[in-house]
């Protein structure tokens, strides 16, 4: 077989630089520590690679998400616990203004008390996170969940939704519990009501939260609701504001000061309910009475400092203090038990977050291994085999270096 010079330059050519590819190669894993550099070096090995590192990533995203729900979670925790202390000194103070010997001047002292708790909570209810954004908000953690009306109420502002996270291929975990739930939607010791303004009213009106004070007359009208209507001044003679208290079912009138001035800003007393309307209304306007089996903590404590700020020392309101106060004892120990309830959630919710973490570490170890010995590099090995891909590459070159002064004319 005759070999052309040129065809034979070319081979050992080709040969010194396969070495050079080897050799680099080989430098390469050893100054990485990876043995595949390329998919190219081992498919098989490549892909399981991508998978392990994808897998690690998504843990990364896993860890940081356990982080944030924990954090949310104890900063939920810690201020429920506030809460309720707050509320156990509402307590107190609402059983020391049952004491008999106590007068209008004094309850009044005890409602100025109430009132800075009153604050306190609200600013706990409006809690943030180390994100800014409202724990008790719902879904709306940007926006305060709890306003204070102009009347003195606070209003829930939230939705009803509640934040989850992934902290698991198949694990999500609630960081937080809406306002609503907690504060609002809160067991009522008897049948109550709410008082709202009607949204679409003209006028400038504002109405108490009230109370009740004749429980045998509210039974009889409970579950229906009641409505207060604003009439034209016109309707009675002299003209002067005045207004029709109507049945929400069948619009029957149930109160006949129809056809008599109202004063604003006094009480209304009607079926066994007392609550007071403020404002600039015009005609047409209305106050909606809704019955309710759910009080809200800031209505309960409204409604008791409106007692202990308005109510007198005679039989009467003597009465009607001590169903205010006995209902607001048990609707505050209502309060803390709801609290309570979703502080043990939250005991519950942080044990998943340990045990998923746990469980995340334990896979995440065992990912690392197996990513280990797929993509590093065996030192001893790699070391020994660039020793001897030199070698060869230094011989192919002196080889090479040989062969090519070899020529007939040498021999001439």
């Amino acid at each position: 077989m005759r070999i052309s010079t040129l065809q034979g330059f070319n081979l050992g050519v080709n040969r010194i630089l396969d070495a050079q590819a080897r050799v680099n190669t080989t430098q390469q894993q050893v100054s990485s520590g990876r043995r595949v550099l390329t998919p190219a070096d081992d498919p098989i090995a490549a892909t399981k690679i991508l998978q392990l590192q994808q897998d690690l990533a998504k843990r990364d995203q896993y860890d940081r998400n356990m982080t944030a729900a924990e954090n949310r979670l104890n900063l939920e925790e810690s201020t429920l616990g506030s809460i309720n202390v707050a509320l156990t000194r509402v307590q107190e103070l609402t059983v020391y203004a049952g004491s008999g010997t106590l007068t209008k001047t004094d309850r009044q002292a005890i409602s100025a008390e109430i009132r800075e708790l009153e604050s306190q909570l609200a600013s706990l209810f409006n809690t943030r996170d180390a994100g800014g954004e409202y724990l008790f908000g719902g879904n709306k953690g940007a926006d305060a969940p709890f306003e204070k009306a102009e009347n003195g109420r606070y209003v829930y502002k939230g939705d009803e939704g509640q934040r989850f996270l992934s902290i698991g291929d198949s694990t999500r975990i609630a960081t937080g519990d809406n306002g609503k739930k907690l504060f609002v939607d809160v067991r009522a010791a008897k049948n109550t009501f709410t008082t709202q303004v009607n949204p679409v009213n003209k006028g400038e009106v504002s109405v108490s939260a009230g109370f009740v004070y004749d429980e045998e007359a509210y039974a009889e009208l409970y579950p229906d609701d009641i409505i207060v209507t604003f009439n034209p001044e016109s309707a009675i003679d002299p003209p002067g504001t005045n207004i029709t208290i109507r049945r929400a079912s069948d619009n029957r009138v149930i109160d006949g000061r129809s056809e008599e001035a109202y004063p604003i800003g006094t009480a209304i007393e009607v079926a066994g309910l007392s609550l007071k309307i403020n404002g600039v209304p015009e005609a047409g306007d209305q106050v909606l009475v809704k019955s309710s089996p759910k009080q809200s903590i800031t209505d309960t404590i409204f409604r008791l400092r409106e007692g202990l700020d308005s109510l007198e020392d005679n039989p009467i309101d003597a009465d009607t203090l001590d169903i205010l106060l006995e209902d607001t004892l048990n609707n505050l120990a209502f309060a803390q038990t709801s609290v309570s309830e979703v502080r043990s959630e939250i005991g519950a919710r942080l044990n998943i977050v340990d045990n998923a973490r746990s469980l995340s570490d334990d896979v995440r170890l065992i990912s690392q291994e197996v990513l280990s010995e797929l993509s590093d590099v065996d030192f001893a090995e790699a070391v020994s085999r660039l020793s001897l891909e030199s070698f060869l590459l230094e011989a192919a070159q002196q080889s090479y270096s040989t062969i090519s002064r070899l020529s007939l004319f040498n021999k001439l």
